[in-house]
């Protein structure tokens, strides 16, 4: 299967994506209800249950209150910073699955290279991610997506993450200000 990625939404009023590698699929923060998600990822042909993981990036609601919903198939991998699953964790009435990984530091799931990078937003530790997976043959290449969201600018780390990667997904709040300033 060729990788795909598909944003399923992209507001103030819910953020998610969907990103499948042939290897994994995963969802790439989760700001709308389950129920809204699960039709969101049936229009795609998928099915909740084939999720492997999900990755947050700040613990706003409009990138995680699906976690609620989310978090009732326990074995469902939720990958968050400490403070940030510690934030939404508060609102929840069960445990999550949380896989907690250090901002700044590279890992990998199921062939995923994980790269998440701090961003500058009013959250405890935001981050955007830098996903690569494949190899470096003519039959699996590698690819790779990064993923930025809620950015009022770009720092220079911002940049040096962003800067290779195939595909971008960049949102950012409307402040005039702040788009003449940078």
């Amino acid at each position: 299967m060729v990788a795909s990625f598909k944003i399923l939404a992209s507001s103030s009023s819910g953020n998610a994506g969907l990103l499948r590698t042939g290897e994994v699929t995963v969802l790439v923060d989760a700001g709308l209800s389950a129920k809204k998600l699960t039709g969101l990822l049936a229009k795609e042909g998928v099915d909740p249950g084939e999720l492997d993981a999900v990755f947050l990036t700040h613990e706003h609601a409009d990138h995680t209150v699906g976690i609620r919903g989310l978090s009732k198939r326990a074995d469902l991998p939720v990958f968050a910073n400490r403070d940030t699953a510690k934030a939404i964790q508060s609102g929840l009435s069960r445990r999550a699955n949380w896989k907690i990984f250090e901002t700044g530091l590279c890992f990998e799931f199921r062939g995923l290279k994980v790269s998440p990078f701090a961003i500058p937003h009013d959250a405890y530790d935001p981050v955007g991610f830098l996903f690569e997976w494949g190899g470096d043959d003519l039959f699996a290449p590698r690819e790779s997506l990064a993923w930025a969201t809620d950015l009022g600018f770009g720092t220079g780390l911002v940049r040096e993450k962003i800067r290779g990667a195939q595909t971008l997904v960049i949102e950012t709040n409307y402040d005039e200000e702040l788009l003449d300033r940078d």
